[in-house]
């Protein structure tokens, strides 16, 4: 699996997510999350309200405080935070050099999600395959001052070869 190595210049992302801390067993809480999002269809609230000009989620973590809490936040790349309401997260994302990664396409049309989740479970392997196989065979490190994050599109949706995009900062050793 080779990443394509992208400069990306800032940008606004805006949507729904929570607050989590890393000590109390965060993924569980961001899984969960997800149904949430999905139960309650803040995928169409968002893009209703948001309007971004391109279809697409990014979901990404960030600890606004250092510490071990953290922010998920599921949002749309906007070009301003003028038509999010107050109920929505907003976070800038700084100019990075990223290696982007792409899932390992995966069959969702037979897919029966609520009990096994195969574009989850190639997302997971792909995170990591990055941090166990890639960085230490690459001319790369991640860059701890910038923020990574899943983008998902039209190519995620229940199809034969649903698949999605990993970005990670990186910084040449």
């Amino acid at each position: 699996m080779n990443p394509v190595i992208v400069k990306k210049e800032a940008f606004k992302v805006a949507g729904y997510g929570i607050k989590t801390n890393i000590a109390s067993g965060y993924m569980k809480d961001i899984a969960a999350y997800w149904d949430t999002y999905t139960g309650e269809n803040l995928e169409s609230k968002m893009y209703a309200q948001l309007n971004p000009p391109k279809h697409g989620e990014v979901g990404l973590c960030v600890s606004p405080t250092g510490d071990e809490n953290v922010v998920y936040l599921l949002g749309v790349i906007v070009e301003d935070f003028t038509k999010a309401t107050p109920d929505m997260i907003q976070i800038e994302v700084p100019t990075a050099e990223y290696a982007v990664f792409t899932t390992p396409p995966v069959d969702l049309t037979k897919a029966d999600i609520a009990q096994s989740d195969p574009l989850a479970a190639t997302v997971k392997a792909t995170w990591k395959y990055i941090f166990e196989e890639w960085f230490p065979n690459s001319d790369y490190a991640y860059d701890e001052s910038k923020v990574d994050f899943e983008f998902y599109d039209e190519r995620c949706h229940f199809r034969p070869d649903a698949t999605m995009e990993i970005y990670i900062p990186v910084v040449k050793k």
